[in-house]
């Protein structure tokens, strides 16, 4: 082994240690990269998500969904300004099932909030986006009514 090889690897091995031991810490205290139990959460909620929708009791078409999940977004998406908080809460509350809810996730997916028109922050999913833009008043009612359908997913 040369020693412009073993320079190399040392160089290598102190990137990779940077990483793992600043970096990656970093990435996840400012949530940009997610940690273990993100993860596995969000397997969780992609597994219940599968379950609804495969059991077919869907009010609607995915495209209906999809179309309701585009309201959601334009009436949230510019933080305080031109918000239209009421026809979320509305849009939210017309989920009758289960699979209703999980089709407007899916169809939701991962969308990005904007500041005065700037991007701000992560992609955030329906539950951040709406845990973030509504009051707990508005996330409250959203959650009693699906109480009152058996709904067991809550904002």
């Amino acid at each position: 082994m040369t020693e412009q090889n073993k320079k190399y690897i040392f160089y290598g091995l102190g990137a990779v240690a940077a990483y793992i031991f600043v970096l990656g810490p970093i990435l996840k205290k400012l949530g940009l990269q997610k940690t273990q139990t993100e993860k596995e959460a969000e397997a969780e909620i992609s597994k219940y998500l599968k379950g609804q929708i495969s059991a077919g009791n869907a009010t609607k078409t995915p495209g209906e969904w999809a179309i309701i999940a585009d309201q959601i977004y334009n009436d949230l998406r510019y933080s305080a300004v031109s918000d239209n908080k009421d026809n979320a809460t509305l849009q939210l509350a017309r989920c009758k099932n289960g699979a209703d809810v999980a089709l407007l996730i899916k169809s939701f997916g991962k969308r990005r909030e904007y500041y005065f028109g700037i991007p701000a922050g992560a992609e955030m999913d329906l539950q951040q986006f709406v845990t973030s833009n509504l009051s707990s008043k508005q996330i409250a009612a959203v959650n009693e009514n699906y109480r009152r359908k058996a709904i067991k997913y809550q904002f």
